[in-house]
């Protein structure tokens, strides 16, 4: 009786811990704040300032400016890595030179969609 009871607590553990993990309580993830920030864009000229809300990606931000015409830009989405931009208001990846973006003086390593720009960053893009 008593080993049977043991076992329909453990189950019990057991389904409590897949519960939590599931929705998050128990995953190792960082407090969202939630609300709107700013960052800065320099496109071969003066910074543009962006406001956004906090948890959009760089490529939403994008797409938010191409519709509300405040900027163009165009690129390709590749599966395993994201959207990377290729071209953006006058730069123009080609002629053996890609189009790179850079957050707060560092060349990125992921592709716009995985890219969550943080208050008071400034992006920048540069053919290289």
């Amino acid at each position: 009786m008593l080993i049977k009871k043991y076992k329909i607590i453990i189950v019990l553990l057991l389904i409590s811990g897949l519960y939590f993990v599931s929705s998050g309580i128990l995953k190792n993830e960082s407090v969202v704040t939630v609300g709107v920030a700013e960052f800065a864009m320099i496109i071969d000229g003066p910074p543009i300032n962006f406001s956004f809300d906090i948890g959009q990606s760089l490529y939403e931000i994008l797409l938010d400016a191409q519709n509300d015409k405040k900027l163009k830009f165009s690129g390709k989405n590749y599966p395993a890595l994201g959207f990377f931009v290729t071209d953006i208001e006058s730069l123009h990846s080609g002629d053996d030179k890609n189009l790179i973006y850079y957050i707060n003086g560092q060349e990125a390593n992921v592709g716009v969609s995985a890219y969550f720009p943080q208050n008071g960053d400034v992006v920048e893009w540069k053919l290289k």
